[in-house]
């Protein structure tokens, strides 16, 4: 009987690059797509805000979304370094912006989403961070059920 041989699968791989946004060295992890896109996605680190964590997970996005998007992880600085690297890096281009935010990668997106309504079409959280707000009833509530 005769072995099958698999070869293996040859995933797309990202490309890790150093970007000036705000006067700040900032990492980038990105994958383009190869034919142009509509859809850019950019994904906003949780802490502690590397880039290069987010690695499998940009490469099989793209792979889920068939080649179809580009995708940026970016790492933190500040959160007006998210703002400054979409008005420098994204804004003249004609692709909508899918912001992916993980832990407090979604918060941060949130407050960037608020600044750049026009330019981005949609937030992901991702295991969001929640800001605690002491006058909440709901939240109050939760913190009472939980110590229980």
């Amino acid at each position: 009987m005769e072995r099958a041989r698999l070869t293996p699968f040859r995933r797309e791989q990202a490309t890790t690059r150093i970007c000036k946004v705000s006067s700040f060295a900032t990492e980038l992890l990105e994958i383009r797509s190869k034919e142009p896109s509509s859809l850019h996605v950019l994904l906003i680190a949780g802490n502690p805000g590397i880039a290069a964590f987010y690695k499998d997970f940009v490469e099989a996005l793209y792979e889920n979304l068939g080649g179809q998007a580009s995708i940026t992880a970016i790492g933190h600085i500040s959160h007006c370094q998210k703002v400054d690297f979409i008005e420098q890096e994204l804004q003249h281009s004609e692709q909508s912006i899918v912001l992916v935010g993980h832990s407090i990668g979604a918060y941060i997106g949130l407050e960037v989403f608020k600044r750049l309504q026009n330019k981005i079409k949609f937030l992901v959280g991702l295991y969001p961070f929640l800001k605690l707000n002491k006058s909440s009833v709901k939240q109050s509530a939760i913190g009472y059920i939980a110590r229980y």
